[in-house]
């Protein structure tokens, strides 16, 4: 790049350093450092700046037609970055040159420069893990939903058969087959739609005074219609306070956490939600008696598209359903965290702040 600045600065060294994190990328560093050396150092020259390549030898580039030039070698840490040159038509340096102040100047920018290739390798890497996560989701969803549209598909098929005799009891079997499975196809495409709006920093909560016991009953009897090998049950104290929360959303949250219980229960047991009331907050858990998650899995159970695998093979999901939960009760200004034993269970927990005590008779189960 090269550039020949023609008003007069004296801008101080303090400014040029203050000025050189401000770029949001090496890019735009490059392309202001003309502009802030002239006024850093002085004005009247012709700067050219070039970084070195990893790969090849590197030598500072030349200025054709000028007479009078002097190359300012980039190094931070013992490396050599690049070099930056000043050029003059005129065959001696300026007056106002001052070779100290143009080494700290290069040493500055050359800081700089380290600084934003650092910053930029970490975001390469998040782009190609998130083209990687991006793949596994395609994968995913088409796994998922390959299983759910073949049973709606098989059941269809079978009630819509000509030569076929179901009876009342058998046709009901199948459409309930059929809702189950398309509700399931729902939550699936609820999930990426949840994730791209958390994704977008888009997610928007109504918070009003809701009663959690109610809320917790109704989604504990919705997924009772689903199994009958668990046992459900609610322990929350008779004079459990109002929360401030969004009701479709702690809904949502308490619906992931109970499919997450039945799912790593395969066999079966019991499922207590509790709630109790901690300062300001109230806590609420969901614990299950199932397989439990390895110590190395707690961590990352928040992570998107991450499903903790249960005797080496994976549990059914997108992945989705514990991150939006995470997303949606840190939006309510609480944290929500897991604790398990391999072999007795996990217990997942979050909490809400209460609702004033003014409004807790306007308060709503739903």
């Amino acid at each position: 790049m090269t550039t020949t600045p023609t008003k007069q600065t004296t801008a101080d060294l303090d400014d040029l350093a203050c000025a050189l994190f401000r770029p949001l990328n090496l890019d735009d560093l490059l392309a202001a450092l003309p502009g802030l050396l002239a006024a850093a150092l002085g004005d009247g020259l012709e700067w050219r700046v070039r970084i070195a390549a990893d790969d090849r030898p590197f030598e500072a580039p030349a200025l054709a037609e000028a007479r009078w030039q002097v190359s300012l070698p980039l190094r931070h840490d013992g490396r050599l970055l690049g070099a930056i040159v000043a050029g003059s038509r005129k065959a001696v340096a300026p007056d106002w040159w001052d070779e100290d102040r143009a080494g700290r100047a290069a040493s500055l920018i050359a800081a700089a420069i380290d600084h934003h290739q650092r910053a930029a390798r970490p975001a390469g890497r998040l782009a190609s893990q998130g083209a990687h996560l991006r793949s596994d989701l395609a994968a995913i969803l088409s796994h998922e939903m390959r299983t759910p549209l073949a049973s709606i598909k098989g059941y269809a098929s079978a009630l819509l058969l000509e030569d076929a005799y179901w009876d009342e009891e058998t046709r009901r079997e199948f459409l309930l087959a059929i809702d189950a499975e398309t509700d399931h196809l729902t939550q699936l495409i609820e999930d990426v739609l949840d994730a791209s709006i958390i994704e977008a920093g888009a997610l928007r909560i109504e918070p009003e005074p809701i009663l959690l016991p109610h809320m917790v009953r109704r989604a504990i009897d919705k997924l009772a219609l689903r199994t009958d090998r668990h046992r459900f049950v609610l322990s929350f104290p008779p004079d459990f306070p109002a929360v401030m929360a969004d009701a479709l959303r702690i809904d949502q949250v308490l619906s992931n956490l109970l499919d997450n219980a039945v799912k790593y229960s395969p066999q079966g047991g019991l499922i207590v939600v509790s709630g109790r009331v901690a300062g300001d907050e109230v806590v609420v858990s969901v614990a299950d008696q199932g397989i439990g998650i390895a110590p190395e899995h707690l961590n990352k159970l928040f992570e998107r598209y991450f499903r903790a695998s249960t005797n080496g093979r994976r549990v059914a999901g997108t992945g989705l359903g514990l991150p939006i939960s995470d997303a949606i009760i840190r939006a309510h200004g609480g944290r929500i965290w897991a604790e398990s034993t391999v072999g007795q269970g996990t217990v997942f927990s979050f909490t809400l702040p209460l609702a004033p005590r003014d409004t807790e008779t306007d308060a709503e189960g739903s």
